[in-house]
């Protein structure tokens, strides 16, 4: 079995997804020799994406399980269900929609974000992708996946950690509604 290194498997799928949703955008043309090349407008916001870093901070709840396989959840909401697998933090000071704008470009860069979940002396590292079909606009939560699915929730794509795989020391203390959790978004 061979090892990946340097992240997820891209595919096809993606990449084709990718190419269609920049040329929709204006970032991209398909030449008549059979490439894709960068419009003025592409290479613009391509070499002004400087890095960016974004601290979000909210508190933990006693029904945090984090046991979700694929995504982990950071909501609005002071209240969640004890089925709520997902959510590693609650009373967020921020969603998607009001991220920065610089956050917000990075990400639909399509570039690496790491993601780092502190509680107290507690923390854990999350490596994802943002994407060119992010839309970024709900107000309420951000969900960080596995997979490729994008909605108005979805932070960032292929990540390679989801709820279940947080260290879980970080997990007990995530359960402490006391503790405020921060999250920092940082994109290189």
């Amino acid at each position: 079995m061979e090892e990946k290194i340097g992240g997820p498997e891209i595919t096809p799928e993606m990449v084709k997804l990718t190419f269609e949703a920049l040329e929709a955008k204006g970032m991209i043309y398909y030449d008549q020799s059979g490439i894709y090349i960068p419009t003025e407008r592409g290479w613009r916001l391509l070499m002004e994406i400087k890095p960016v870093k974004e601290v979000i901070t909210g508190r933990g709840h006693e029904n945090i399980i984090a046991k979700h396989k694929t995504t982990f959840e950071i909501t609005k909401d002071k209240e969640i269900r004890k089925d709520a697998d997902c959510i590693i933090c609650v009373d967020a000071n921020k969603a998607c929609a009001s991220l920065s704008n610089d956050l917000k470009n990075a990400l639909k860069s399509g570039k690496e974000i790491r993601i780092t979940i502190e509680a107290g002396e507690t923390k854990d590292e999350v490596v994802a992708y943002g994407s060119p079909a992010l839309k970024l606009t709900n107000k309420n939560d951000m969900v960080v996946r596995k997979g490729s699915f994008i909605d108005s929730r979805t932070l960032a794509i292929l990540a390679d950690k989801a709820a279940c795989d947080l260290k879980r020391e970080l997990v007990e203390k995530l359960k402490n509604p006391e503790i405020e959790v921060k999250i920092t978004l940082e994109i290189k």
